[in-house]
């Protein structure tokens, strides 16, 4: 049997969930490009495969179609917007996600978006590698309001987080665990409070029809004129021009994030703006949440064959 591995990082600090795979009697087959591969090189390499360990290439109708051996799809990851999940279904194909195994590498790199943020760090690390001595004055998370837009277990870790900055913290989700927003202090509210109400806007959740976009303009025009928004999740959740205008119009104190509207492209607008911190997709590119996500992904493919 034959398995193609997308992703970049899948086993790239460890030989082992490769030689698990070897050692079930697959034959590997990884990513020779370096980068993602677009929608005609997957047509090409899904082809003959009885499985696939899927990163965040396009996996649709078209490329489904010439998966003529494919029984499961494992997803290297959470996301699924990039995926024709009912079209798998229709074929019979099996997909399974790597649940909860990037959750508080994601969750760290959230906290560290705002503190970047909130006390300049970027900016005042480039100031000084110009030979500019400036002194901005930070904003506090501590004892800040922070909103966040989906409690599931990235959420969730978040806040986790965030109490131990003695946050109050406002949380909308379509479902709750009660136990936990008891445990933590957390208040549920709408979206509409929270982003009126909120000095830190933070979004986990998909980027669904009915999330996107998420922030227009007359959302981001009731936020507070210093608050700042991170995504780690989706960048389809704001609506992009709206985004741009608020950060050029100084309506907020400002934006980071780790997803793009045209990843794996440079968005020079964004770059452009001084208020900005961006990471290149990485908030799930931990050590730990590669071995995780490595070891969880191979054990649905074992699990499928019957070969653990």
């Amino acid at each position: 049997m034959k398995v193609l591995v997308t992703s970049k990082s899948f086993g790239k600090l460890s030989r082992k969930p490769i030689q698990r795979l070897q050692d079930a009697g697959f034959e590997v087959y990884g990513n020779e490009k370096g980068r993602l591969l677009n929608e005609e090189e997957m047509v090409e390499a899904v082809q003959g495969m009885d499985a696939v360990i899927l990163g965040t290439e396009v996996f649709n109708r078209n490329v489904i179609d010439h998966a003529d051996k494919l029984k499961i799809v494992s997803r290297y990851g959470v996301g699924l917007d990039k995926i024709d999940v009912e079209y798998l279904k229709e074929k019979g194909i099996a997909l399974q996600i790597a649940r909860n195994a990037n959750t508080n590498s994601v969750a760290d790199h959230t906290i560290g978006l705002m503190l970047s943020l909130c006390h300049n760090i970027t900016r005042s690390d480039a100031n000084i590698r110009s030979h500019v001595w400036k002194k901005p004055i930070a904003k506090d998370l501590y004892q800040s309001t922070v909103g966040i837009l989906g409690l599931g277990a990235i959420g969730k870790a978040v806040a986790r987080r965030l109490k131990g900055f003695d946050c109050h913290i406002l949380a909308f989700d379509s479902y709750y665990d009660e136990a936990f927003i008891r445990e933590y202090g957390i208040r549920k509210a709408d979206i509409n409070e929270i982003v009126s109400s909120s000095d830190f806007l933070t979004l986990h959740l998909p980027a669904l029809a009915e999330f996107s976009p998420l922030l227009d303009a007359k959302a981001l025009s009731k936020m507070k004129k210093d608050a700042i928004i991170i995504n780690t999740a989706r960048a389809k959740l704001i609506d992009r021009q709206a985004l741009y205008d608020a950060l050029h119009n100084g309506q907020l104190y400002g934006y980071g994030s780790d997803a793009h509207y045209m990843e794996p492209g440079f968005d020079e607008e964004l770059i452009a703006c001084e208020n900005t911190v961006l990471t290149p997709h990485i908030a799930a590119s931990s050590e730990g949440a590669i071995n995780r996500m490595s070891d969880i992904a191979v054990d649905h493919v074992l699990a499928y064959f019957g070969c653990q």
